[in-house]
């Protein structure tokens, strides 16, 4: 009898260690080596941006296991070489400065673009906007059994479909490049330069934390305060000047590139959107340093008894402004302006009563103290924008 429990005894620890050598065995599995490598475009991150590589488990939970690299050149290509994953599926961030399409210069300060991704093809692994806002959605469809491939279709079409656009015939995100052809290609340019608008690094992390989280459980972006944003910025984008700030980027750095044709999609989403504009990128104070604002849209009366006027706004960095004066009465000038103020402004006179004022550097402030002469009327026209026909005009009376 004893003999018997013993054996039995026995035996059961002896299939206990065996299964536990099994499963020791599948957990520590020769890792598959993944050849690394693909391009990190917002404009394209500077050299020196940080790579790591997040390996997730089969419940796309980080396994603890990172790999880590560097941005190799200024076109934003990275090489992590083979690296040893378990499993197929990765998170990839980058953390750096990038080159601002808008604005053709180098962002001030870095910002952090993601994508979840899975390893295994032939193909790269891009971090891009797209990647970046499709990655809670595609979290959140994992976490509701949505199967992988499934779940990354359906972030896009989502993240998409807020700028109007369709995702038939798009490659997945990770595999966009805005340096090659095609409406994948165009498309994701077009958001990148929509969500750059003139925004600084710190409001371009913002707005895409908030799309990101907005959409992250239905897919709908419900902040109509972050769509009219995003129409406020795209109407006075300048695509002709992006292009070239693009086309010559590269060509500093010896590349020549194929810039899709993105300027149409900027077009059609502003276009077609639907969003309401809000308070826009140019703003006009009631008053100035020197009374009154000359600018502030609703005021048409103004009374030369209470002193100077101002001639102000406040403007957005690598924007264009512009203003046009112009006296309707007959006899003298219905305004003057007042030598050395309004540093920022570029003056033209053109004479009989008329004057262009342009405003040098849209990120720093301006002010030019005017002097408004009594019964007059002047017509103040707005050039917001690259634009060769005022936005907005009105026509004042001085009193």
């Amino acid at each position: 009898m004893g003999f018997t429990l013993r054996n039995i005894f026995l035996v059961s620890i002896a299939l206990l260690l065996s299964n536990c050598r099994k499963k020791k065995e599948l957990i520590e599995a020769e890792p598959t080596q993944y050849e690394i490598s693909g391009v990190v475009q917002k404009g394209p991150f500077n050299i020196g941006t940080s790579i790591t590589l997040f390996e997730l488990d089969q419940n796309f939970i980080q396994t603890g296991k990172s790999f880590n690299g560097q941005i190799s050149d200024n076109s934003g290509t990275f090489q992590l070489g083979k690296i040893p994953i378990s499993t197929n599926f990765v998170i990839a961030r980058a953390d750096g400065f990038y080159f601002n399409e808008v604005c053709g210069s180098n962002s001030s300060s870095q910002i952090t673009l993601n994508c979840i991704t899975k390893t295994g093809t032939s193909n790269p692994i891009n971090i891009n906007l797209l990647t970046h806002l499709e990655k809670p959605r595609v979290e959140y469809l994992l976490s509701q059994g949505e199967i992988f491939d499934s779940a990354k279709v359906k972030a896009q079409r989502e993240v998409l479909n807020i700028f109007n656009y369709s995702s038939s015939g798009i490659q997945q995100s990770e595999n966009l490049d805005i340096t090659q052809s095609g409406d994948g290609n165009a498309k994701l340019l077009a958001i990148s330069c929509i969500m750059q608008g003139f925004r600084t690094e710190a409001e371009l992390s913002s707005i895409l934390s908030t799309i990101s989280s907005d959409i992250r459980t239905d897919g709908i972006l419900n902040d109509a305060a972050i769509k009219s944003s995003l129409i406020d910025h795209a109407v006075f984008l300048d695509t002709t000047k992006i292009k070239n700030n693009i086309t010559n980027f590269y060509t500093s750095l010896g590349m020549s590139i194929t810039i899709p044709n993105f300027e149409k999609y900027v077009k059609h989403f502003v276009l077609n959107s639907g969003y309401a504009s809000g308070s826009g990128i140019f703003m006009y104070p009631a008053n100035g340093n020197y009374g009154n604002n000359i600018l502030e849209k609703t005021q048409l009366n103004y009374n030369n008894n209470v002193g100077l006027t101002s001639l102000t706004a406040s403007t957005k960095k690598c924007s264009s402004f512009k203003i046009r004066l112009k006296t309707l009465t007959s006899g003298p000038g219905g305004f003057a302006i007042n030598q050395g103020t309004g540093q920022n402004l570029a003056v033209v006179i053109i004479g009989g009563g008329e004057m262009i004022f342009t405003v040098l550097d849209t990120a720093l402030p301006f002010d030019m103290q005017l002097s408004l002469h009594p019964g007059n009327t002047i017509l103040v026209e707005y050039y917001e924008g690259p634009t060769l026909v005022p936005t907005f005009s009105k026509t004042i009376t001085v009193i």
